[in-house]
């Protein structure tokens, strides 16, 4: 393990988020309703049925939009709730990290202390499987070089198994795809971060949900974030939608549609929450770990948390990976984003960027389901126009 620190980042502390007018701001007042009319227009073009979007500097929000139908003709609100995915991983993240500085946990302790058989074997060049040069360590799974396997039959098998830990199990038990810290591979479905909620667990007598109510969601005021939404709450439970084969777009998941509860709380995807809610977790990071008077983490852990983990490893040109963010590292060609711009994208249309030079937060939720086109380039160009709107 080559664990990577970095001097601190020049932030302002900001306090409690407080929603006000871009007037008052030198900013172009153009970018705002360009950003605005990106989502307006992906929904009346049949694009998306939905998205909302936020734009701030540091705990001033500067725009907050919905547009489209949290469910047939009904509005989309600022509030609407959706499935974070991948974008719940810094959660993560930080869970583990409060553990690490509580001397609870070493980040790199091999993932077998907790479960025997975890990564014993790899697949070697010619086919083979071989006895692996070491576990893997909890380091590994943060910075995605561990050497699970991604994705594929097998991994899709064990999402209906009943708790965190017996997934650990099951996919510890399956050789690895090289030797751990060797390569960085992402697991778009989670698999590493599913085994951080395992550990989460065990070390803190707690289930993950219950840890992270307790430390992270409860303390920074994300009261509309769960696991399972409640009842109470499943009217704003956005639809999710996506393309029939003639390419039209239909509703995949109704409004309100929610699974029945289980004791599975995924670490890599498995929260709901609100663009509003994801800002006080994005303002915690910016402020280095601290919100509105509460530490959450050290300086130091969040400057560890937003740093390139996995040096050149990173397949994206300019980019590279800290615990649970994607970091720009250098300019790459035909993209706007600012050096140590932090972030990252969820398969169900969710995406966030911070960028700590200018106090930009940008956040865009357009339920939809995995692969949906047009997506992806909505999300991204929404970010470009927060980027021009919030400057250093």
């Amino acid at each position: 393990m080559s664990l990577i620190l970095v001097p601190t980042l020049a932030l302002a502390v900001i306090g409690f988020p407080q929603i006000v007018s871009e007037q008052g701001f030198d900013r172009q007042q153009s970018s705002f309703e360009e950003a605005r009319r990106v989502l307006h227009d992906a929904v009346n073009d049949r694009i998306v049925g939905s998205a909302v979007g936020l734009i701030a500097r540091g705990n001033h929000i500067l725009l907050l939009e919905a547009a489209g139908e949290i469910g047939p003709n009904v509005a989309m609100p600022v509030n609407a709730i959706a499935r974070l995915a991948s974008i719940q991983k810094p959660i993560t993240a930080a869970a583990v990290l409060m553990l690490y500085e509580r001397g609870q946990l070493d980040l790199t302790e091999p993932v077998n202390r907790w479960f025997p058989t975890f990564g014993a074997r790899v697949v070697a060049p010619d086919g083979d499987t071989v006895a692996t040069q070491r576990s893997p360590t909890v380091f590994d799974l943060l910075t995605h070089q561990a050497g699970l396997i991604p994705q594929g039959p097998e991994l899709e098998a064990m999402w209906d198994l009943p708790t965190n830990q017996a997934f650990a199990e099951r996919i510890g038990q399956i050789p690895l795809q090289f030797q751990p810290g060797s390569r960085f591979q992402y697991g778009c479905c989670g698999s590493a971060y599913e085994v951080l909620a395992a550990i989460v667990e065990l070390v803190s007598g707690e289930s993950f949900k219950d840890f992270l109510a307790a430390n992270v969601l409860g303390p920074l005021g994300m009261t509309d974030t769960q696991f399972f939404v409640p009842e109470s709450k499943r009217h704003r439970l956005a639809a999710h939608y996506g393309r029939d084969r003639d390419g039209n777009l239909i509703t995949v998941r109704r409004r309100g549609q929610e699974e029945p509860e289980t004791s599975f709380y995924s670490g890599g995807g498995g929260l709901r929450s609100t663009v509003l809610d994801f800002h006080r977790f994005a303002l915690m990071i910016l402020n280095e770990g601290e919100f509105d008077g509460v530490r959450i983490l050290r300086p130091e852990t969040v400057r560890m948390m937003t740093t390139n983990q996995v040096e050149s490893r990173f397949p994206a040109e300019g980019f590279g990976w800290g615990m649970g963010f994607r970091i720009r590292t250098e300019p790459a060609s035909g993209d706007t984003g600012r050096l140590g711009s932090l972030g990252w994208n969820g398969g169900t249309g969710t995406r966030f960027e911070i960028d700590p030079e200018s106090g930009m937060i940008a956040i865009v939720f357009v339920p939809t389901w995995p692969g949906t086109p047009g997506v992806r380039e909505l999300r991204r160009e929404f970010i470009a126009k927060a980027r021009a709107a919030v400057r250093p």
